[in-house]
C-alpha cells in the first residue's frame, strides 16, 4: 500500500490483518491481470492499479463503500480495463464514479438501493383519512398530532417507506406494536413479517412485539393473525416453504436496522413487491454494520419524506445519569465534571477492577446455580434471566481488557477446575444452527439437567420457554461473561460494566461508546476516565459512502418542487 495516501479509518479493528492483506493482494493481482493499458497511454498504470485496488479492498473490508482518489490516481486509471465508468460493463471489478473508487458489487448495491428507496418513498395510504384517524385513535386512546409515536404510525400507514429512529427508551417497540394493531384493524387479511439482521435480534423483536400487542389486544384477535416468530433478513430472502416471499407481503418490519449492511439492504428492498410497505427501525447513533456501509445512518441523513425521529426518553426518570451521558455522547461531548448520578460510576481501567464488578454482577445468578443441584424448566428460566441482568461489554476481543482475557479470568473464579463444562457456565452461540433454532449471539447457561440424572445441558430461554441442548449437540460457542460491544447490539441489561479501549486507540469512537452506554437500563460502571470518554465521544466513526447523496440527487430530479424536511440533529 502507498503510505502517502490514507486508507479510510476502519469501522472496527483498524489494523490490516495478514489474512486481509493477502486477500487484498490477490484481488489487486487479479485486477492487474485483467488490465490492458491503452496503447496510447504514456506509461504502464499497473503499479498504481495494484495500489488502489488493494486499498479499495481493504477499505471495503473495514466497512467503507468507496475510496477517495487523488487527481493523479483518477487520471492514471483512465485507460484501465479493470476500472469502468460504464454501468453496462460488468466484467470490470472496479468502478470509478465521482472521484471515488468502488468495488463493482458495492457500486451496484449503492446505486440500486438508492433507486429502490426513492421509488418506495411515496404515498400509499392503507385507507381513507377518516379511517386512518379512527385507527390511530383506537390504538393511542387520544389523537395528538404532535406526538412522534403517532406520527410514526400515521406515516407507516400512509407511505410505502417509513424510517423510525430513536434511542433506547424512546418507544420504538411500543410504536411498532401500535402500528401492527392499527394495520390489522384496517387490513384483516394482513400479511406481515418481522425481521432483523441477526437471529437473536429477530427473536427478541418477535417476543417484544407479542408482549406489547397483547396489552393492546387483550382478546388476542390481532395476535392470532400475526407471525409467531421473527426472521433474520437473510432467511426472509431465501425461498423456503415456511417463509413467505417478500414480494407477497403487505408489511415488512426490520428492527435493529443500523446493523443492515449495504448489500443486504439492497437485496431486501429490491425483493419487495410494489404494494409492500417497509418499516425500518433503529438507532442512527449506534455502530454500523460489520460489513460495508452505514445504511441506516445515511437514510436518516437523506432527503426522504418517510422519516420520523422519536426523541422523548421514557426511561429518563429511571436512569437519568445513563440517559444524560448517552445524550451528551451523541452530541460529541461528555459532562465536564466527574460528579455523575448514582446510576453511573467511573472506575479505573484495570483487570482487577473489572473482575470485581463482574463477580458482583453475576453473583445473584451464580448463587441460584449453587442452590440448584438439579434444574427443572422453572429453575432454568430463573437462572438464565438472572444471568441476563448483567454483562461486561468490551471494545476489543484481545488484550488484558478484551473479552478473551476477561472471560478466561471470570471462568477461573466461577469454576476452579479443568472441566470445560460446569454448572453455571454462561455461553454464547457463535454460528447459526437453524435446525436447532439457535442463532449467532444466543446466550444460554450450562446446568445440571433434571431430566437426565448426572447430566449437564445448556438451557436457552425465549419467550419464557426453555430449550435444553445436551452438551454433545451444542453448536460452536464461547464464554459470554464478557462480550464485545458489537455483539451486544440489540441487547439490554439492567447492569453493565463497560470497558472501552485504551485512550487514543483507533477503535474508540462516538458510536462505539454510545452503543455500550445505552445497553445499560439502570446501572452503568465505566472503566475509563472522563478524559478518555470525552476523547472517544469527539471521534465519530465516519464511513465513506454516497448513499445519501445518491438518494438526494434522485429525489431532486424526481420531485424538484417539493423539498422535504430534514430530521433534526
Amino acid at each position: 500500500m502507498n503510505p502517502g495516501v490514507d486508507v479510510p479509518a476502519a469501522a472496527s479493528e483498524s489494523t490490516v490483518t495478514p489474512d486481509l492483506a493477502r486477500l487484498a493482494q490477490a484481488f489487486a493481482a487479479m485486477c492487474v491481470r485483467l488490465d490492458r493499458p491503452d496503447p496510447g497511454a504514456a506509461r504502464d498504470a499497473a503499479p498504481m492499479l495494484r495500489d488502489v485496488a488493494q486499498r479499495c479492498w481493504i477499505a471495503a473490508a473495514q466497512g467503507h463503500v468507496c475510496l477517495g482518489l487523488t487527481a493523479a490516481e483518477f487520471e492514471g486509471l483512465a485507460g484501465s480495463l479493470a476500472v469502468t465508468t460504464d454501468p453496462n460493463v460488468r466484467a470490470a471489478p472496479l468502478v470509478r464514479d465521482g472521484g471515488q473508487l468502488y468495488l463493482a458489487r458495492l457500486w451496484r448495491a449503492e446505486t440500486g438501493l438508492a433507486a429502490c428507496l426513492v421509488a418506495a418513498d411515496r404515498p400509499a395510504p392503507v385507507a381513507g383519512p377518516a379511517e386512518l384517524q379512527s385507527a390511530i385513535e383506537r390504538v393511542f386512546g387520544l389523537a395528538d398530532p404532535t406526538d412522534a409515536q403517532q406520527l410514526a404510525v400515521r406515516t407507516a400507514l400512509r407511505r410505502r417507506l417509513c424510517v423510525i429512529t430513536g434511542g433506547p427508551g424512546t418507544g420504538k417497540t411500543s410504536t411498532l406494536a401500535r402500528l401492527l394493531v392499527a394495520f390489522a384493524q384496517l387490513r384483516p387479511a394482513l400479511r406481515v413479517a418481522y425481521a432483523a439482521p441477526t437471529g437473536k435480534a429477530a427473536a427478541r423483536l418477535a417476543q417484544a412485539l407479542a408482549e406489547a400487542v397483547a396489552h393492546l389486544d387483550p382478546g388476542g384477535e390481532v395476535a392470532r393473525r400475526l407471525p409467531g416468530a421473527g426472521l433474520t433478513v437473510h432467511r426472509l430472502l431465501v425461498r423456503q416453504p415456511d417463509v413467505p416471499a417478500p414480494e407477497t407481503l403487505d408489511l415488512v418490519i426490520v428492527d435493529e436496522a443500523s446493523m443492515l449492511d449495504l448489500e443486504l439492504a439492497h437485496d431486501l428492498v429490491s425483493r419487495l413487491g410494489d404494494h409492500t410497505r417497509l418499516v425500518l427501525a433503529g438507532v442512527r447513533d449506534q455502530l454500523a454494520s460489520v460489513e460495508a456501509g452505514a445504511v441506516f445512518a445515511e437514510l436518516c441523513a437523506a432527503l426522504l419524506d418517510g422519516r420520523v425521529r422519536l426523541l422523548r426518553n421514557w426511561r429518563q426518570r429511571e436512569a437519568p445519569g445513563i440517559a444524560g451521558l448517552a445524550a451528551a455522547i451523541r452530541q460529541g461531548e461528555v459532562p465536564a465534571d466527574t460528579s455523575l448520578t448514582s446510576d453511573v460510576v467511573l472506575r479505573p481501567a484495570a483487570p482487577n477492577e473489572v473482575l470485581a464488578r463482574a463477580m458482583a454482577g453475576f453473583e445473584p445468578a451464580l448463587a441460584r446455580v449453587r442452590a440448584t443441584p438439579s434444574a427443572a424448566d422453572r429453575d432454568a428460566v430463573a437462572i438464565v434471566l438472572a444471568c441476563e441482568r448483567f454483562r461486561v461489554l468490551c471494545a476489543q476481543r484481545g488484550g488484558p481488557l478484551g473479552t478473551l482475557a476477561l472471560n478466561a479470568a471470570i471462568a477461573r473464579r466461577v469454576h476452579d477446575g479443568p472441566a470445560a463444562w460446569y454448572p453455571g457456565r454462561l455461553v454464547m452461540v457463535t454460528r447459526n444452527e437453524t435446525a436447532r433454532q439457535l442463532f449467532n449471539g444466543d446466550v444460554g447457561v450450562c446446568l445440571p439437567w433434571a431430566q437426565r440424572e448426572g447430566a449437564l445441558a445448556v438451557a436457552f430461554v425465549a419467550a419464557g420457554a426453555v430449550r435444553w441442548v445436551p452438551l454433545a449437540q451444542m453448536p460452536a460457542c464461547e464464554d459470554a461473561w464478557a462480550m464485545t460491544i458489537h455483539k451486544s447490539q440489540g441487547s439490554e441489561f439492567e447492569g453493565v460494566a463497560l470497558v472501552p479501549a485504551a485512550p487514543g486507540h483507533p477503535l474508540n469512537s462516538r458510536e462505539l461508546i454510545y452503543t455500550g452506554v445505552t445497553r445499560a437500563r439502570s446501572q452503568l460502571q465505566v472503566h475509563a476516565s472522563m478524559a478518555a470518554l470525552a476523547q472517544a465521544a469527539a471521534r465519530p466513526a465516519a464511513r465513506h459512502g454516497r448513499l445519501a447523496q445518491r438518494i438526494d440527487a434522485l429525489r431532486a430530479a424526481d420531485r424538484p418542487d417539493r423539498p422535504p424536511d430534514r430530521l433534526p440533529d
